[in-house]
């Protein structure tokens, strides 16, 4: 059998993607939500796997957002074989376990992006004990683990499959009322950030409604501003918006008729060709796993 796994966690929810890129059609081959709880899904995903014949492929997995802590730091002027303990030192005081027991991944920051300051890496630190289990749990259920990641990288893989990131790109994801943006530019993360305005269905609802869109509109603003201006990378145009039922399409609507830029709703149909099989929810319950089953694979 050909193709890759995304297997992302949510809470007590594991969701399932296998795709395959060498097909023509049909690239998507299986998805489904695992919502019995951490043991039954594994019991489940092992099941699934022996009857779909995926013994051996590829799994690229993706944390819950409540597995680590991603922070923004200045690299020390250490040697390269020293920098990651280095930066996990600096840490010390933003994880709640002791430094031995955590597992530690680095993205760099294009260079030029904060002229006034050296080297920045976004560093996010996982409890090497939910690697180990995750890497348990897929080898168990016949998986080739490839690696085990984050939400955002997940999420940077799909906008820039769907989306011209060569100028710029804004990505926004929304879940349980928390905004994160992502700024993009030629396949590179520059900023990372929650915005602090709520935007959920009962704040879209709410009679106050109209004051929180121009804070969360501000924040936006202020964003492209800072990655325009004091990171030099030009302007921003285009915002892709991960799909939330009920929300995305009228968020869609107010920031294009509100900024300056080109919102448009993300659709992972358009990834695979699969039309309208995935509905709003499914996308949204999806996302992670889509961008995880979409590593290392070019669509261009």
């Amino acid at each position: 059998m050909t193709g890759q796994v995304g297997l992302a966690f949510s809470g007590q929810d594991w969701s399932v993607i296998w795709a395959d890129p060498t097909r023509d059609i049909g690239q998507l081959r299986h998805w489904e939500v695992l919502s019995e709880g951490s043991d039954v899904n594994a019991l489940t995903l092992r099941q699934r796997v022996a009857a779909l014949g995926l013994e051996g492929l590829p799994c690229f997995c993706i944390l819950d957002s409540s597995d680590y802590n991603l922070q923004l730091v200045e690299a020390p002027q250490v040697p390269d074989d020293e920098l990651k303990m280095a930066i996990q030192f600096q840490l010390k005081s933003e994880v709640a376990v002791p430094l031995d027991e955590i597992e530690l991944q680095l993205f760099q920051v294009p260079e030029g992006a904060y002229s006034n300051q050296g080297k920045m890496y976004y560093a996010a630190a996982v409890e090497r004990r939910r690697v180990i289990e995750i890497r348990d749990r897929v080898l168990a259920a016949g998986l080739e683990l490839k690696s085990i990641g984050v939400r955002e990288l997940a999420f940077r893989n799909l906008a820039l499959t769907l989306g011209d990131d060569s100028n710029g790109l804004a990505s926004l994801e929304v879940r349980a009322g928390v905004a994160k943006l992502s700024l993009l530019k030629s396949s590179e993360l520059f900023l990372c950030r929650n915005l602090t305005t709520t935007i959920d269905h009962e704040a879209m609802a709410s009679p106050d409604w109209r004051n929180t869109f121009d804070r969360l509109v501000v924040e936006l603003q202020r964003s492209l501003d800072y990655f325009e201006n004091q990171m030099g990378q030009g302007q921003i145009l285009n915002l892709v918006l991960a799909p939330v039922p009920g929300l995305t399409n009228q968020l869609v609507e107010e920031l294009n008729r509100a900024m300056m830029i080109s919102a448009e709703a993300l659709d992972v149909n358009k990834v695979w060709g699969s039309g309208t099989l995935l509905s709003a929810q499914d996308q949204h319950d999806l996302l992670f796993s889509a961008g995880a089953a979409l590593t290392g694979w070019s669509t261009s």
